[in-house]
């Protein structure tokens, strides 16, 4: 089971890899609708974690995204992390070096989540992949 999402001008790339236990958030994240949008991915991951990897790295490489995208970010990290028992999960905020917004974001979410294994890396450029 995967899933794969072509990034947009609005909406990012995703790819949620059940077999490596990968799931990549990447690019611009403004949609006209996030429940519409994201809803297919929440439904992947509630399948996923009916039967996960042993291992489960979340990565994020967002550019930009709205407040409305905040709460879905929050939302998952937390299905993810209530599920942590059944998976080793780790999460990557990448952010670019000049983008200090996006490390204050990065640093948010990790402090919000601070019993998760979370790092903050600074990348010259995203690695997406």
């Amino acid at each position: 089971m995967s899933l794969e999402i072509e990034a947009t001008v609005k909406t990012p790339k995703i790819v949620l890899d059940s077999t490596s236990g990968k799931i990549l958030l990447a690019g611009i994240s403004i949609p006209e609708d996030p429940y519409d949008f994201y809803g297919p991915v929440e439904t992947e991951i509630d399948s996923y974690l009916k039967n996960p990897a042993v291992n489960t790295n979340l990565e994020f490489q967002l550019e930009y995204f709205n407040t409305s995208s905040t709460l879905i970010i929050r939302n998952l990290i937390r299905k993810l992390s209530n599920s942590s028992r059944d998976t080793n999960l780790k999460v990557h905020w990448y952010y670019e070096a000049y983008d200090e917004d996006m490390k204050e974001a990065g640093d948010e979410f990790k402090k919000l989540f601070e019993e998760l294994d979370f790092e903050v890396v600074e990348v010259d450029e995203f690695p997406i992949n």
